[in-house]
């Protein structure tokens, strides 16, 4: 899952109640080389097109069939000036091929400064991202903290916290 590998598509959501699938760009680079990363950027979007022009979205997922299609773009570092312009004439002709796009930013350096061993309040961060620390990041399980006592309503389950309602009891008064 990076913008590095063009003819990988990095992720595909199907969102059953709103009947929309999104099919996500994962830009995991910085913006020192914009001329490069416009390049990747170009050649991910014209990969990720052919993939849903050429019908191997519905090969993998027949179940979408007649649901629009949104094209998402992660990145995980803030984009330059250069880099907003850029974008917005990609998502001019995203949609003028008939996909619907969408663009957010993902802030992940609590989660590398975690990984480093760094607090994240003195903005120290780690200079190298990792895809690990990414997808922990993305992660919005709740875990207990180490000195701080499990709490009874809510029951770790694997990677995921379950809050677990109980019913008050009458103390019979």
């Amino acid at each position: 899952m990076s913008l590095l590998d063009v003819d990988t598509i990095d992720y595909v959501g199907v969102n059953i109640l709103f009947k929309r699938v999104y099919v996500g760009i994962f830009d995991d680079l910085d913006w020192d080389d914009a001329a490069t990363h416009f390049a990747l950027l170009t050649r991910k979007i014209d990969r990720y097109t052919q993939y849903v022009r050429s019908g191997q979205l519905l090969a993998a997922y027949p179940q979408v069939r007649g649901y629009p299609v949104c094209i998402e773009y992660v990145a995980m570092r803030p984009m330059t000036r250069a880099a907003e312009v850029f974008w917005k004439t990609r998502e001019t002709l995203i949609r003028a091929s008939g996909f619907e796009v969408r663009c957010r930013t993902v802030d992940v350096r609590h989660a590398l400064a975690s990984d480093a061993g760094v607090r994240a309040d003195n903005a120290t961060v780690a200079t190298e991202t990792r895809l690990e620390s990414v997808v922990n990041a993305l992660d919005l399980a709740t875990r207990p903290v180490r000195d701080e006592k499990p709490r009874e309503d809510i029951v770790h389950a694997g990677r995921r916290a379950v809050l677990v309602m109980r019913k008050k009891t009458s103390s019979g008064r």
